[in-house]
């Protein structure tokens, strides 16, 4: 219940009416990313909540993702105090993952003051590397959120998100070819293509670096 309800959260926080490339590997910093992520899943694949704590919170001053995910997991908790000291433990450690969350947190208003402009940068300087991230950017140029509504880098962000593996980008992004939403005309053949993507997509990945 805890994953399916962060990653519906984190997933969908920015639909509105129409209707966030976890990357093979990590290569915004010269940290091994991939080590500290490896050492961060042996936490989460630990049986209990209670197990999985103690663990992250042995390698919490280390691992920015262990900071993350304590970061997550307090949010949903609405400890947010605590939420946001990892959160930007993490953003201090220049992990980029951790600008979805405190995202979501500066464009809800918990926690902390409500901020969309926050929100928005938050997601533009991670959507290079983060695809959920540039997911939900997406929404912000296609829905004139916070900045002037630019279709073509809306659909630039959402087909890195689709190509990722992003299974919401590649639901929209079929409905956009199947429609011709956002001044992109009809056109049946990327249509079928992502239509295809997202039938196959048995599991979207992207959203496993959060969950606690």
């Amino acid at each position: 219940m805890f994953k399916k309800s962060f990653i519906l959260i984190f997933i969908s926080f920015l639909f509105t009416a129409c209707s966030f490339k976890m990357p093979e590997f990590l290569s915004f910093s010269s940290i091994d990313y991939l080590e500290l992520q490896k050492e961060a899943d042996i936490c989460r694949d630990l049986d209990t909540e209670k197990e999985k704590l103690e663990c992250y919170k042995k390698i919490e001053s280390t691992n920015s993702f262990a900071q993350i995910r304590l970061g997550t997991y307090y949010s949903t908790k609405k400890e947010y105090k605590e939420s946001l000291k990892y959160l930007n433990m993490a953003k201090q450690s220049d992990n980029l993952y951790a600008n979805l969350p405190l995202a979501l947190l500066y464009y809800t208003g918990e926690g902390v003051r409500k901020d969309i402009n926050k929100s928005f940068e938050l997601l533009k300087e991670a959507s290079d590397i983060d695809p959920i991230a540039a997911f939900q950017l997406s929404r912000f140029y296609l829905q004139g959120i916070n900045t002037r509504i630019d279709y073509d880098r809306g659909i630039k962000l959402l087909l890195f998100a689709g190509t990722s593996g992003v299974l919401q980008a590649q639901d929209l992004l079929s409905n956009i070819y199947k429609e011709g939403l956002y001044g992109a005309p009809k056109d049946q053949v990327k249509y079928e293509f992502w239509l295809k993507k997202a039938k196959d997509n048995k599991e979207d990945k992207n959203s496993k670096i959060y969950i606690f």
